[in-house]
């Protein structure tokens, strides 16, 4: 797998990366049909880790992953690449 990112520090919308210093990596995905519309979503398991009303803190996404996070990523500046 090969990943190009750009980071930044806060979370800013739906699609954006969060890698943490363990190498784990998340998304923030939009359903905007759900009453909790942000999910953050694990990419190693592919399962939803929290819901949330409105985009996270950096805080309350370290305290719900559990870990760390080392970066988050833009999806506009990031990109994954199975090989």
């Amino acid at each position: 797998m090969e990943i190009h990112v750009d980071g930044k520090r806060n979370v800013e919308g739906a699609g954006d990366f969060i890698c943490t210093v363990d190498k784990n990596l998340y998304v923030l995905a939009l359903d905007p049909t759900e009453k909790y519309p942000y999910l953050l979503l694990s990419i190693q398991s592919f399962q939803i880790v929290q819901n949330y009303d409105e985009i996270p803190s950096r805080e309350e996404l370290e305290e719900d992953i559990g870990e760390e996070i080392k970066e988050i990523y833009s999806q506009e500046y990031a990109s994954i690449s199975l090989s």
